[in-house]
């Protein structure tokens, strides 16, 4: 074989290996722990380490900046930060998308992109405050500008700097068209695409930096306006005729006023001393099999059965007893009756090697198997809570939580089941997930004024409209309950 001839089938190999391979095949990935974070990452160990340190500074000047309690905050975050763009794109269908956020039970999840420095964790961790962590509902543009205003926090010495343009932003702001202010405030954002995201993105943040900083640029102070606002907006109240009664200005005056902000060039910053943070690191490397279960859990994170099911099938003969158990869910879902899941299941109990996670999907696949006819129904949702059960001890309770909580409630076990959602709400009282999950079953438990006090925070935090639909139909589900209740 000529030299060029086999220079050229190499390099077809070579591509191939690179387009059909598994990226965790290809990369090394290690698993990072300090007080507040778990980073899952194929980057350089020192950057990963800074950036951690980093993120532990922003939550603790955060936590100071905004009064927020040190318990309301540390709950179990884990983060995905990829390196390799063609894997993290599997996890995202826009492609302009850097990160993204995930509200799960028990613990979130954020999912950040190759590329990106600080600005994208940053962003993304101000949503599960912002949204979360407080009695207000926030518009759109307000949710999103002010994760942009504070993406770009900066330590400077001893001092938190906040306010600079993100770098992403600045064209839009200087030389593009931005959204009008009557659009932003009237239908907040609506999807056009690319384009159009980045202008109201640029649009948000120009708005949230002038409402909170205009004063120091010699400007009126819109503050106050703004707290009025957003409880008026919370209480229902919205559109641009109640914004612009609250901050007290003439619509046309303040878009004018925002194309002369957004062209000035030395805008003054806030800053504020920024707490000390002694960061401990623990660092794992992951080998192959713990890697490739990272990357399923975060697919089911998603809801992404199909491409999990991949991932497990490019490795089924080497899988663990997690890949195992996952794939036990995984062929159960393609059965009406007991199936091939009953094998996998069969040997995971009567392997002595589970771990916590394994656990938990075995605990997942049993629940499903005693919801199928011809299923030992009882026994299997026993033996699903018991390996529930033994995943929660080891922290590796997922989105599984919920199911724990079904099947105590099915097997009559109510009080355990109420005990269970709360736990789920002292661990993670910011999960809209969970507020959903306890108004529910407060409601099965006949204590409606709780019920209630929860299903009202899903419809003021959440930004899905099935989420509010849902949780707004249960509310008048519980007005007709309370009617019938205290007529004569």
């Amino acid at each position: 074989m000529e030299w060029h001839q086999m220079c050229s089938r190499r390099l077809v190999l070579f591509t191939f290996l690179l387009v059909f391979l598994p990226a965790y095949a290809n990369a090394s990935w290690t698993k990072y722990e300090s007080s507040n974070f778990i980073v899952y990452s194929d980057y350089a160990d020192k950057s990963v380490k800074k950036k951690i340190e980093r993120l532990e500074r922003f939550k603790a000047t955060l936590n100071k900046l905004l009064s927020i309690p040190e318990a309301a905050g540390r709950v179990p975050f884990e983060i995905y930060w990829f390196k390799n763009r063609r894997e993290f794109r599997k996890y995202t269908e826009d492609f302009d998308t850097a990160g993204f956020f995930l509200d799960r039970l028990g613990s979130p999840v954020m999912v950040v992109g190759p590329g990106y420095g600080d600005e994208v964790l940053f962003h993304e961790y101000i949503h599960f405050l912002t949204r979360r962590l407080g009695s207000f509902k926030y518009p759109r543009w307000y949710d999103e500008g002010i994760a942009e205003f504070y993406s770009t926090m900066e330590f400077k010495g001893g001092d938190a700097i906040v306010g600079a343009v993100p770098d992403i932003r600045k064209s839009w702001l200087q030389h593009r068209p931005k959204v009008k202010l009557s659009e932003l405030l009237e239908h907040g954002y609506q999807s056009r695409g690319s384009q159009f995201t980045a202008r109201f993105y640029a649009s948000s943040w120009l708005l949230v930096h002038r409402l909170i900083l205009g004063y120091m640029n010699n400007m009126p102070d819109y503050n106050d306006g703004l707290r009025d606002y957003l409880k008026r907006y919370t209480e229902g109240e919205k559109g641009a005729e109640v914004f612009m009664a609250s901050i007290g200005a003439d619509e046309a005056d303040l878009q004018s006023e925002l194309s002369h902000y957004a062209r000035k060039r030395n805008l003054k910053l806030g800053s504020m001393k920024a707490p000390k943070v002694a960061v401990q690191i623990q660092a794992a490397r992951l080998d192959k099999a713990e890697a490739l279960n990272a990357m399923v859990r975060l697919a089911l994170a998603k809801n992404d059965w199909k491409y999990a099911e991949e991932l497990l099938r490019d490795d089924e003969a080497t899988l663990d007893t997690e890949g195992r158990a996952v794939l036990a869910i995984i062929e159960g879902h393609g059965n009406e009756v007991p199936g091939s899941e009953v094998v996998l299941i069969e040997a995971l109990e009567a392997s002595s090697e589970l771990s916590g996670a394994a656990s938990n999907f075995l605990g997942h696949a049993l629940f499903d198997l005693a919801e199928k006819p011809g299923a030992s129904s009882e026994q299997n949702l026993i033996d699903a809570v018991n390996y529930l059960m033994q995943a929660r001890e080891q922290g590796q309770l997922h989105g599984e939580a919920r199911m724990l909580v079904e099947a105590l409630w099915s097997l009559g076990r109510e009080e355990e089941a109420i005990a269970e959602i709360v736990r789920l709400i002292q661990s993670n009282p910011a999960s809209i997930a969970t507020n959903m999950l306890a108004g529910e079953y407060m409601i099965k438990a006949r204590a409606l004024d709780e019920a209630k006090y929860f299903l009202r925070k899903v419809v003021n935090w959440s930004h899905s409209e099935s989420q509010v639909k849902y949780a707004e139909k249960l509310l008048a589900k519980l007005d007709s309950i309370i009617a019938v209740t205290e007529a004569p």
